[in-house]
């Protein structure tokens, strides 16, 4: 891989940039990002999502249930355009 991310740990990078948690109070609740990760991977969820939080992509909230968001963005942004996921860098103005 070109980030050094699996592609499990991209899914769940899209799956946050895609639902647009990108703050604090916008998180994505785990058990429901496990039980979609589940559906299409086999591998563990938590060893995933704690290799995400270790390189700074994702950052978690402590609530009743923990929830997950992105934390550094561009970093983010970049790894999932490295590997053709479909997001926009920035604003996109017309010429």
């Amino acid at each position: 891989m070109v980030c050094g991310l699996t592609d499990d740990e991209l899914f769940v990078l899209y799956i946050l940039y895609s639902h647009r948690n990108f703050r604090a109070d916008a998180g994505y609740n785990s058990k429901k990002l496990q039980r979609i990760y589940s559906k299409k991977y086999d591998r563990d969820f938590g060893a995933g999502t704690k290799r995400l939080k270790n390189q700074g992509y994702i950052t978690s909230i402590k609530k009743k249930d923990e929830k997950f968001y992105i934390s550094d963005f561009k970093k983010a942004v970049r790894a999932l355009s490295a590997h053709d996921y479909n997001v926009t860098t920035g604003k996109e103005r017309p010429v």
